[in-house]
């Protein structure tokens, strides 16, 4: 089913979103991680909406993704811009309360907001988002410094073009190896724009390929996560490199009514790989 698009203003940056389905009781908001875009989530609204056909869902584009608008020179992105994306969003669509899922990044934001205002979020689905490897105070001068060499960088470089969709195409398929031709063409096209020269290029900002000059502080994250009082599923990718990590369940202690599982033939980028194993452990959690 094709989404229809809007667009709202977020203090003069555009942010671009689209919704399936018809606008009852409280929407499903979708919230999509790092360099990835409002669109990554089709397969999975797919699968949804076969198993929930009534189900309303909503996807923005986070700023500098997708078809949503770039901060522009001397701005940067943090964290709470993207919150701020969101309860805006939250605010346009008119609703008391919302299911929030979100992925990698999205999670952390989707996380952030349903602990700022926990009595909004019904529930709260977290794929493999629960926040990055946390950082010490210590980390910080040194992250500066890659931040502003990273940015300094960046003002003389040309950025790489493809020369076609095909070719994009495959360069995803480096990162997600189960992706198959036809989901990698359908994101290439989605996650790309064309050149008037015919070339291809990425939609995200390459300012994202710069490190964040903040530290991601786990003391603070949990302090958001202690205040979600909706039911939160943890989602994880049975092949995602995450799963080395080892500090899922230590940091879902902070939540008060966590419940997890594991999508087999799936790696991080879960609802991509197995779409439709994960539309089956969403469906009876979100309602």
């Amino acid at each position: 089913m094709t989404p229809r698009h809007y667009t709202i203003d977020v203090r003069g940056l555009e942010i671009h979103w689209v919704e399936w389905g018809e606008r009852r009781a409280e929407p499903i908001i979708l919230v999509h991680g790092f360099r990835d875009h409002c669109r990554s989530w089709d397969f999975l609204v797919n699968e949804l909406r076969n198993l929930l056909p009534e189900v309303w869902i909503v996807a923005p584009d986070c700023r500098g993704h997708g078809d949503s608008g770039w901060v522009g020179r001397g701005g940067y992105y943090h964290f709470f811009d993207y919150l701020m994306d969101l309860d805006t969003l939250v605010n346009s669509l008119g609703v008391r309360s919302m299911m929030l899922v979100g992925h990698s990044m999205g999670g952390t934001i989707a996380s952030l907001y349903a602990g700022t205002y926990p009595g909004r979020v019904s529930k709260l689905a977290l794929v493999e988002g629960l926040g990055p490897p946390g950082r010490t105070f210590n980390d910080a001068p040194d992250r500066a410094i890659r931040w502003l060499d990273g940015v300094r960088r960046l003002e003389g470089v040309t950025l790489r073009e493809y020369a076609s969709l095909e070719a994009g195409a495959r360069r995803l398929q480096k990162t997600a190896p189960r992706l198959d031709d036809e989901r990698a063409m359908v994101l290439a096209r989605h996650a790309m724009r064309s050149t008037p020269q015919g070339t291809w290029l990425w939609k995200f900002d390459p300012l994202h390929r710069t490190t964040s000059p903040q530290p991601f502080y786990l003391e603070q994250f949990a302090a958001f996560l202690s205040r979600v009082s909706c039911p939160t599923l943890v989602v994880q990718g049975a092949e995602s490199a995450q799963q080395t990590r080892g500090d899922t369940h230590a940091r879902s202690r902070f939540l008060k009514k966590p419940s997890f599982v594991t999508i087999q033939d799936a790696s991080h980028w879960v609802q991509q790989d197995n779409p439709s194993a994960l539309a089956r452990a969403l469906a009876p959690f979100l309602t």
